[in-house]
């Protein structure tokens, strides 16, 4: 999954990373399946990105359409291609509540079909970098 929303971050005397992902996404299954996540980050020249943020891999084989390579680090796919890694222990899940929304048009323009972001934190447990 391509994602823009999230942020790193010290909480509960930890390094993490938060992260949010819409109910439907089919990257949530895998999510929810593990009890870590991957933050794969690339160079500007990845404009693969793009597609890969429009393309689901629940309809395609998005990744072999791009010609990346994935690859495991301590047990978590990655990519080759990435320039750095970030690996992350689920230590929280959440979901958005609209009635916690003290500015009401963040809601109405955000969320217009009502699929609110589950939250996940992760401990970042260690980092990979790959230049």
């Amino acid at each position: 999954m391509t994602a823009s929303w999230g942020t790193l971050g010290h909480l509960w005397n930890k390094d993490v990373a938060i992260i949010f992902i819409r109910p439907q996404r089919y990257t949530k299954e895998f999510v929810d399946e593990s009890d870590t996540f991957t933050l794969s980050f690339f160079d500007d020249k990845h404009k693969e990105l793009s597609y890969l943020g429009t393309k689901s891999g629940k309809d395609e084989d998005k990744i072999s359409n791009v010609n990346f390579h994935v690859e495991m680090v301590d047990g978590n796919p990655t990519f080759k291609e990435a320039k750095e890694v970030f690996i992350c222990k689920k230590i929280y899940v959440g979901k958005l509540e609209k009635e916690h929304f003290l500015l009401p048009e963040i809601y109405e323009k955000n969320y217009p079909l009502d699929d609110l972001h589950y939250v996940y934190i992760g401990e970042i447990t260690d980092v990979y970098s790959n230049k």
